[in-house]
């Protein structure tokens, strides 16, 4: 039911209005306030705030019609509508009216007909506006509960990796939205191993979130029991598959590193080939079999296999984010470019390949928006330094 006010001192006017929208009113559509001055109308409005729209006459005793628009201003909901009624010749009064906020006028002798146009569009405008600003309302929620969100992502990332052992892992994500789809992860998993992984849920937004968050943490908890990157995998999609609505997939590239021999064993769920860059700088892409995404059919199988690291060799990780980047004239960065510019910062230290990486990648895409997340870590192995590094179980991630 909208609330109407009509504040004019003729006598007849009640009558007349209570008659032209009489079935209006005993459909329950509208209901109507009437007031002879502008002292009288606050008295209403001060009982009813939730008046929607105010046709009030100009001159009037006691309070005026203008110094009642004044005087509602700080009353009334902002989305509330005025229309003033004046005589014909009063347009100076009109003028000033409007100034003071009023939606529209109408003339007297009022035409009933002009007068429902004019307090339709009024009602519309305002119906309008307040769609409008709970809209908004709505926009901050979401937005702080995005932002909510993308701290407790960030919060599960891992922390600086321990320096000073036999290997050092580094890792960066960049959300194209308020919080990503990708997560990567080291797993400190007993003296002589390491996991590190890398994943990319199809999708984006919070569900995409939620789904990596859920792979961050079974991941990290299987790891600690299963071995076996294949075997890990395994487990991994069959608790997806029992544990995900949306039916999202995920892409996982899962390493175990022997930190006695620098054996690197792996399986790949559908995600990128990630590069091994050699202690003389020499770039390539690991292969093997590539199984399907995590996630997906239940009783799948995934292969393990076997990369033997050197002292001074490099893994370089990544999403699909940085191959898919796409620049103003649709051109994808695409993995030849990637593969030339991990040649051309072989000589970096890991830390700063990565900051000059994303750099370039970002100049080759210039103006154009960032459209999926951009993560990717490296291992960095050094060779075995004697005994077990200090804080293995501090470990964590190294943003750069």
């Amino acid at each position: 039911m909208v609330n109407i006010l009509i504040v004019d001192d003729e006598i007849d006017m009640e009558p007349l209005i209570r008659q032209r929208f009489r079935h209006a009113v005993r459909a329950g559509e509208i209901s109507l306030h009437f007031a002879r001055d502008g002292l009288q109308a606050l008295e209403i409005v001060d009982a009813n705030p939730n008046i929607a729209l105010v046709i009030t006459d100009i001159n009037m005793p006691r309070m005026d019609g203008l110094t009642l628009l004044e005087r509602l201003s700080d009353r009334l909901d902002l989305t509330t509508k005025t229309i003033i009624v004046s005589a014909y010749g009063d347009l100076a009064n009109i003028r000033a009216g409007m100034n003071r906020g009023a939606f529209d006028f109408v003339t007297k002798p009022i035409a009933f007909d002009d007068l429902k146009l004019t307090m339709n569009r009024a009602l519309e405008k305002a119906r309008m506006e307040g769609l409008a600003r709970d809209a908004q309302t709505r926009l901050r929620e979401i937005e702080k509960e995005f932002e909510w969100a993308r701290r407790v992502q960030m919060g599960i990332l891992p922390r600086p990796w321990p320096a000073g052992g036999s290997e050092d892992l580094i890792g960066f994500m960049r959300s194209a939205q308020e919080v990503a789809g990708d997560s990567y992860d080291f797993i400190p998993i007993d003296e002589d191993h390491v996991g590190f992984a890398i994943a990319d849920v199809a999708g984006k937004g919070l569900p995409a979130a939620m789904m990596a968050g859920v792979t961050h943490s079974l991941l990290r908890a299987l790891a600690s029991d299963i071995l076996d990157p294949a075997a890990c995998l395994a487990k991994l999609n069959r608790l997806l598959i029992s544990h995900n609505p949306e039916m999202l997939f995920v892409t996982v590239f899962y390493c175990v590193l022997d930190r006695a021999t620098g054996v690197v064993s792996f399986a790949n769920a559908g995600h990128p080939w990630p590069f091994r860059i050699d202690a003389s700088g020499a770039v390539a892409a690991l292969c093997g079999q590539i199984g399907i995404p995590v996630g997906i059919r239940d009783h799948e199988s995934w292969e393990t296999a076997e990369v033997k690291l050197n002292p001074g060799d490099r893994l370089f990780l990544y999403s699909d984010g940085l191959t898919e980047a796409t620049n103003e004239k649709a051109d994808m960065f695409g993995e030849d470019r990637l593969c030339a510019r991990l040649q051309a910062l072989a000589a970096e230290p890991s830390g700063d390949l990565i900051r000059q990486l994303m750099a370039h990648i970002d100049e080759f895409r210039g103006a154009a928006p960032e459209l999926d997340d951009a993560t990717c870590l490296m291992l960095d192995w050094r060779g075995r330094v004697g005994g077990s590094p200090s804080g293995l179980a501090d470990a964590g991630i190294h943003c750069v």
